[in-house]
């Protein structure tokens, strides 16, 4: 014992550096224990490094270096431009990043079985793309089970490599040969259980036939599905309807139709993600709402969620009579306005749960109370006795935050922008208040501190703050778990 206590303060020492201070003298500041961190930690560490960064990790010490292979340490394999390439000189084309195909093999030999999560980020070298999936498929269809443990394929195509303008005349789609290796790869995947395919923007003829291989292996195995924009023109896809034990499901609207609503309410799917961005068409309709009833009428534990995520202001794609439990808005240029809010009170008051707007916002926002939305935020939480989580980034007062959490009785996450509430009670008496209740009005509204301690009691929490701005960006609401990690 006496041994082992003297190794450890040695390598305590060691660990040690000496500053020195301005008045002359040195200080020891202990550098910490990193060397003897648990394995369990160290492989959750190396699971969100890339391949170089492992490397270089790996090169520190003896833990470390044993810690590179592990399985848990290649959970997570991300290809992109660089991946497992080398450098070739091209006459025409001057310096490019090249596959490296003994690499290629060495990896896959070597951590192709401890893969998990595949995912293919944005890149421009479609040669090095159509070859890495061939080889993945070329190794699992002989048997060497390298891919036979992956569930998790995330697939990126760059639709807007070719300008760096958004428009819809200059947007590309995959297609051809890797299309086919795509196909080819989800084919050789039998352990799959979350697909996500993002803005392949196919041909309509193209989009029939993409899912085939993975409705034959993967019928029954299959949880979660995100499809966004995989065709540019509206073409309603049935392939989801197949998957019998899908719970979650992200869709385009211009890929969601009657046929497909009618399979999906037969499945009894938990989620469904209708998902616009900057890419989705502008001219498309919405599913009629005698097949929204009909739906729930079937699967009564459906719930959908309606999400714009877009640099450019655009109005969402309502669903009337969809049982709607979530409306968020992701874009800094789209305004909350007294129609959105009318709106979700006449289809959505019954059954909302979430709604909110993420991203700091890029324009002007009024300081008069007669032009915010502070009206329409009270008016809502009135109309809609289930909401349980808002968010706010534009500006309102204080007192409009005191009514909030008020007349919120079930609401339990509110987010809020510290720099967009003013301290002003500039609300007018409404009739049904008391005189108590006012002058508590007027007298917590002088001080973000009494807000904060109000909403904290209103909601039942033990401490509530508002946020900074940075703080802001970072928030994900849970609806029921993330969809997207």
């Amino acid at each position: 014992m006496e041994v082992q206590n003297e190794k450890n303060y040695k390598t305590f020492i060691k660990q040690q550096s000496k500053i020195k201070l301005k008045n002359g003298k040195t200080t020891i500041k202990y550098k910490g224990d990193w060397n003897n961190l648990p394995d369990l930690l160290l492989e959750n560490i190396f699971s969100f490094l890339n391949i170089k960064e492992k490397y270089n990790a790996s090169s520190t010490c003896h833990s470390w270096y044993s810690i590179f292979h592990l399985p848990y340490s290649w959970h997570t394999f991300v290809f992109d431009d660089t991946t497992l390439t080398r450098r070739k000189f091209n006459y025409y084309s001057g310096w490019q990043y090249m596959l490296d195909h003994l690499r290629v093999q060495l990896c896959l030999q070597s951590i192709g079985t401890y893969i998990k999560v595949l995912v293919f980020k944005p890149i421009t070298n479609f040669y090095n793309l159509y070859e890495f999936m061939n080889m993945i498929s070329f190794y699992a269809e002989h048997g060497r089970e390298i891919g036979s443990r992956v569930n998790t394929l995330q697939y990126t195509f760059p639709c807007n490599m070719a300008t760096s303008r958004i428009d819809e005349s200059v947007l590309y789609g995959t297609g051809g040969k890797l299309l086919e290796a795509l196909k080819r790869l989800m084919g050789n995947l039998p352990s799959l259980r979350r697909l996500e395919l993002i803005d392949l923007m196919l041909d309509n003829e193209d989009a029939q036939t993409l899912l085939d291989q993975v409705c034959f292996c993967c019928c029954t195995t299959l949880k979660t599905l995100i499809l966004v924009n995989t065709t540019k023109n509206v073409c309603q896809l049935l392939h989801p309807g197949v998957f019998i034990n899908l719970q979650v499901l992200v869709i385009s609207p211009q890929n969601l139709g009657s046929d497909l609503l009618y399979m999906l309410s037969q499945m009894r799917l938990l989620h469904l993600h209708i998902l616009q961005n900057r890419y989705t068409p502008i001219d498309i309709e919405s599913v009629h709402s005698s097949d929204w009833k009909h739906c729930t009428k079937i699967n009564s534990i459906l719930k959908v969620h309606l999400r714009i995520e877009s640099i450019r202001e655009r109005q969402i794609l309502w669903q009337p009579g969809a049982p709607v439990s979530s409306i968020i808005y992701k874009s800094p240029n789209i305004r909350m306005s007294a129609d959105i809010s009318n709106k979700i009170m006449e289809l959505y008051s019954d059954q909302l749960l979430t709604f909110g707007y993420l991203d700091l916002p890029k324009f002007y926002q009024p300081s008069s109370f007669k032009d915010r939305i502070d009206t329409c935020l009270v008016n809502l939480i009135q109309i809609c006795p289930k909401l349980d989580t808002l968010m706010i980034r534009e500006k309102i007062s204080t007192c409009t935050l005191l009514l909030i959490s008020y007349y919120g009785h079930s609401l339990t996450s509110l987010y809020v922008r510290r720099n967009a509430v003013i301290l002003r009670c500039d609300w007018p008496r409404q009739n049904d208040w008391s005189d108590e209740f006012y002058q508590w009005l007027k007298k917590s509204s002088t001080s973000y501190e009494i807000v904060e301690e109000e909403i904290a009691l209103s909601l039942g929490l033990e401490n509530w703050k508002m946020l900074s701005d940075q703080d802001f960006k970072r928030i994900s609401p849970q609806l029921y778990s993330s969809f997207y990690r």
